[in-house]
């Protein structure tokens, strides 16, 4: 950095020129680094959402779902995100709580169509559907010893069905039966 008089230039590397270049600037700004908090990770285990390797949470996709996390209800803004400037974060702010209203706005929640069911004759309640689950969408009724499925939470990703040991649990639409058929169809 140079001053001369109010004038300031600023010389950096550019990697990709791979040359330094100057920049003629009438304000220089000094910003201080941000580090995502460290309970972030805890926090991102107890409600089953990505974070990057800085440590930052992760949305959806970066263009189709800005402020979703893959589990739906959940919402993703500011500083949490990642750094940024005030404009943004209000901007995502905004974008956030207005994926929220129309959430809260139905008069019910709807489930996807292909989410699991369980057979709960077959069903021992060993808990590995559960610990598959990466949506909390699989409990274990205490009572009767066997799992349960929060059909809203669920999205029909199929883990809990493939980590089931007994068979017990069944994804709609890719039953065992289904499966077969069509195994044997493509073979014949």
């Amino acid at each position: 950095m140079e001053s001369e008089g109010e004038k300031i230039t600023v010389t950096a590397m550019d990697h990709v020129l791979q040359r330094n270049i100057k920049i003629d600037a009438d304000l220089l700004v000094l910003a201080n680094g941000m580090e995502a908090r460290k309970d972030n990770l805890e926090l991102s285990q107890m409600f089953k959402v990505p974070i990057n390797n800085d440590g930052f949470y992760l949305e959806a996709h970066m263009k189709l779902r800005p402020v979703d996390f893959a589990a739906d209800g959940l919402y993703l803004c500011g500083l949490a995100h990642g750094p940024k400037n005030i404009r943004s974060t209000i901007a995502q702010a905004n974008a956030a709580s207005i994926r929220a209203v129309s959430l809260l706005s139905k008069g019910k929640l709807e489930s996807l169509g292909i989410t699991v069911q369980v057979d709960t004759e077959l069903c021992k309640g060993c808990g590995i559907c559960v610990a598959a689950c990466a949506y909390g969408a699989r409990v274990i009724d205490e009572k009767k010893r066997v799992a349960l499925v929060r059909e809203v939470l669920c999205q029909g990703c199929g883990a809990c069905a493939v980590a089931c040991p007994n068979g017990a649990t069944q994804q709609k639409g890719f039953e065992k039966e289904q499966m077969l058929a069509m195994i044997d169809a493509a073979l014949f």
